[in-house]
């Protein structure tokens, strides 16, 4: 049996609202060479049900069902699964223009091209759209696996896996799989859509900086890019990216937090960063244009530096956590 060009893979999980949209923008492709892997991550709503329907009526679609063991382990277990060339993931309540997956295939052999996104709302307005600039920096705006296609082949001999982690499983993922790599494509296309929700729990519910295991995403991601000598080469790009984490999950996280909380974490991230990269306020790539980077996002970091360098940087955290 011929196997497929691309595989798309979706990991599900109680997703019954907008699983059926997405599995609907997947088969309007106006490229069909494709198989869908969807991979019920235990869901306990209707979801499981909703997917069976669409397999018997699409030979196209791969069903498989499991106990919960999160995304990142699921993306692990779909890569070997995965019978196509290439790979392209879509999360379960996001969809995707009908020329998504014939805009990115690789025209010269490319191990990974990339594009940007829309966020529609659930009234269909666009509340934000990330078009990409063919810069080197371009490929770290958008850490998702999302917005892009990989070649198969590519990630499994360089056995690029995602970490299982409740924070960053992704960026760690994409970190080693850009810079492993200069078979690279940035398109300026944007056919990806990034469901903005407001009623989930995404949006609507964020966790402690005490929840999150972001020194484990930090440690290990940093610790794989120095054993695969991906660090030096990449030292200047790598430790803006960092910042620029670091900022945002102080930001991502801070909502309801204690002032003495929010010290403590601005404290050991920026100890770990200053640590690693002794020389991070005087990036030269931030004190730039930052070619590629989104106008309000160049604002956002290009400000906090400011105010961090004067010792200042806690009280936007703070002024942020009360928002």
């Amino acid at each position: 049996m011929k196997k497929p060009k691309v595989t798309i893979i979706i990991p599900a999980y109680n997703s019954q609202e907008y699983i059926g949209r997405c599995l609907d923008s997947v088969f309007a492709q106006t490229f069909q060479d494709f198989e869908v892997l969807v991979i019920n991550d235990g869901s306990t709503d209707e979801t499981g049900e909703i997917v069976k329907k669409y397999a018997r009526n699409n030979k196209q679609l791969r069903y498989v069902e499991q106990e919960n063991i999160g995304v990142a382990r699921t993306r692990n277990k779909a890569l070997k699964l995965a019978n196509g060339e290439f790979v392209a993931f879509l999360d379960n309540d996001d969809f995707i223009d009908s020329d998504y997956i014939e805009k990115l295939l690789p025209s010269k052999n490319e191990d990974i091209v990339i594009s940007g996104y829309k966020r529609p709302d659930v009234k269909g307005k666009i509340v934000r759209e990330v078009r990409l600039e063919k810069t080197n920096w371009s490929k770290f705006v958008v850490p998702a696996p999302w917005a892009k296609i990989y070649k198969r082949k590519y990630l499994l001999d360089n056995k690029i896996e995602f970490l299982d982690n409740n924070i960053g499983e992704d960026v760690y993922f994409n970190l080693i799989a850009l810079l492993s790599t200069e078979k690279i494509k940035i398109l300026r296309y944007v056919g990806y859509n990034w469901f903005f929700n407001e009623k989930s729990v995404s949006n609507t519910k964020q966790k402690r900086y005490s929840d999150i295991n972001v020194f484990d995403l930090l440690n290990e991601s940093y610790d794989e890019l120095k054993r695969r000598r991906l660090l030096d080469a990449n030292y200047e790009q790598l430790e803006l990216f960092y910042f620029r984490y670091v900022v945002w999950f102080l930001l991502y996280a801070a909502k309801g937090a204690k002032k003495e909380r929010i010290d403590k974490t601005y404290d050991e991230l920026f100890g770990w960063l200053g640590e690693r990269f002794p020389d991070y306020k005087s990036n030269r790539l931030l004190k730039g244009n930052l070619p590629g980077e989104v106008g309000s996002t160049r604002i956002i970091y290009k400000t906090f530096m400011r105010f961090h360098r004067m010792g200042l940087g806690k009280i936007l955290v703070w002024g942020y956590a009360k928002i």
